[in-house]
């Protein structure tokens, strides 16, 4: 059952600064984008979010030479010469083989920002989904938000009202991700003045991404909820049939238009996400649904125009709490590496009114997986912007100085609260984006309380230096041995390694003499890692 600690991590712009300045400088508009990842061999960074990296090892037999038949020992000698597999002679029994041992995967929380995004605008009331995309020098903000003044509409589905219409988007940009300007567009007009930086009234329930892969005049895309044709309703119909996602497209971000042909037909009521996968060569979208309670649906397609029913991928199951659903998806991969797919799903708890933050990760895009039960994003404490529920945007960056954030809406009041604007009408419920940042490739690691090992899957080294990122109690080590094909190689055992001790982002890798690794450029290597009292969150080459 989910725990939800009172407790919040923030910080100010000042000290995120400082953090950035710490880390080696990474400018978030040319990361590495198309690394393929997901196939041993290729991969050059390592994240230990899962035990996706991490060989699960055997338990070998030990066969007595004394009962060892003719055949036996020319069947020893064939799988020594063709599969490398060595049965050792001694003891009848069995020897452990790179069994991992004293290790678990544990999430890192998140700092959280203060807001770098409030409606101080005439026209803004509300801050709804956020949608945050690096490009050409520069970050590009989109924001759906409630109009001041204007009247609500209700749909219900299941006893629950939902607000539709009244809203818009609104564009801002920044170069560091903190300061942000909201410039006068001229598309939308509030009380007579063009002075605004609204782009579209087409503003429910969709966060916009960039579409590399589509038509220039649709490169910007986003889902939008609105009521079906009136001719496709039918006069029994309840609202979980009268309602649809649409697209929305633009050629530059500001422009936008809205296609006439429904998209996906369900009540999709919440921030759905869509994005192109490069890996699998297809859209993807992430919706919501409804399977015991509130859940996150997902489907895929060749033609953004084209959507088959989307279908489950979680929900609230044995191991959560019965009073928990999943309220929105926060669909992103990880920036670094296409092939690592993340949810950071909000989990509305009705027991307390209040959502926090999951993490779930995928390999191949389709099936996902929580990486721990407990939350990886904390509402804040009382009093602050963000106390009520968080709602993570699309879309996992790397902020200037390396470190990660994903953009973050926050309310100072419960989900419930909005009942009381729906009916007092003067209500207040604060709300904003800021950020929720880790130090880079510290979304999870791989965590020995105690003493702990484990060993890597083999993969291909092209490098000249192994570096690791990794944090260690004061009394604490790291230490790394490298083999081929289970073989320690000389000058890189366990015995030569200098341990790591601290807490550092990047960290080279050292042994004793310092061997050259250059001359190792070529080889499959097995890692094989030592742990004691540390946390490894990540290794690359």
């Amino acid at each position: 059952m989910t725990q939800r600690p009172a407790f919040h991590l923030t910080t100010s712009r000042r000290e995120f600064l400082a953090l950035g300045a710490l880390l080696p400088w990474a400018s978030p508009f040319s990361r590495v984008k198309d690394n393929p990842g997901n196939q041993p061999g290729s991969r050059k960074l390592f994240l230990f979010v899962d035990w996706y990296h991490v060989k699960k090892g055997e338990q070998n037999p030990v066969l007595d030479p004394a009962r060892v038949s003719a055949q036996g020992k020319e069947l020893r000698e064939k799988f020594a010469r063709e599969f490398n597999r060595v049965f050792d002679y001694g003891e009848h029994g069995f020897r452990p083989v790179d069994i991992p041992w004293g290790v678990r995967i544990a999430v890192e929380p998140a700092l959280t920002s203060e807001p770098w995004l409030i409606p101080d605008r005439p026209w803004e009331d509300v801050i709804y989904w956020t949608a945050v995309i690096p490009e050409e020098g520069r970050y590009r903000c989109w924001y759906d938000f409630k109009l001041k003044g204007k009247n609500l509409d209700l749909t219900f589905h299941e006893g629950r009202a939902m607000e539709i219409g009244a809203s818009a988007t609104g564009y801002m940009e920044s170069t560091d991700g903190w300061s942000w300007t909201k410039p006068a567009l001229e598309l939308y007009r509030w009380a007579g003045s063009l002075k605004t930086n609204i782009v579209t009234h087409y503003a429910n329930s969709g966060t916009v991404f960039r579409d590399n892969h589509g038509r220039a005049e649709e490169r910007y895309k986003k889902f939008h909820f609105d009521v079906l044709p009136e001719e496709e309703i039918s006069p029994d119909a309840t609202s979980h049939q009268r309602y649809a996602l649409y697209g929305v497209t633009s050629p530059d971000g500001y422009k936008w238009t809205k296609h006439s042909k429904p998209l996906i037909r369900y009540f999709s009521d919440t921030q759905n996400i869509a994005a192109w996968d490069p890996l699998l060569g297809k859209y993807v979208g992430y919706f919501r649904h409804h399977l015991a309670g509130r859940a996150i649906s997902r489907a895929e397609t060749t033609d953004f125009w084209d959507w088959p029913a989307p279908y489950p991928i979680i929900y609230a199951g044995p191991m959560d709490s019965p009073a928990d659903d999943l309220y929105t998806n926060g669909y992103s991969p990880y920036p670094d590496d296409p092939s690592l797919r993340l949810l950071f799903a909000s989990i509305y708890h009705h027991d307390s009114d209040g959502a926090d933050v999951r993490l779930a990760v995928s390999r191949d895009g389709r099936a996902y997986q929580w990486v721990a039960y407990e939350p990886v994003i904390r509402t804040g404490g009382a009093g602050q912007w963000n106390s009520g529920q968080i709602y993570p945007g699309a879309s996992l960056l790397h902020l200037p100085g390396g470190s990660l954030a994903v953009p973050l809406r926050g309310h100072n009041t419960s989900h419930n609260e909005a009942y009381f604007r729906t009916f007092y009408g003067d209500y207040k419920i604060g709300s904003g984006v800021g950020w929720a940042i880790w130090k880079d490739a510290r979304l999870a690691g791989i965590e020995a309380p105690h003493l702990g090992a484990f060993t890597m899957q083999p993969a291909r080294f092209d490098g000249t230096r192994i570096q690791i990122n990794a944090r260690t109690a004061r009394s604490g080590s790291v230490e790394l041995e490298l083999r081929e094909r289970g073989q320690a190689l000389e000058g890189f055992r366990f015995a030569d390694c200098i341990p790591f001790r601290g807490d550092e982002v990047w960290a080279d890798c050292r042994w004793k003499g310092q061997p050259d690794l250059a001359k190792l450029r070529g080889k499959t290597l097995e890692l094989a890692f030592r742990l004691n009292s540390a946390k490894l969150f990540a290794c690359r080459f």
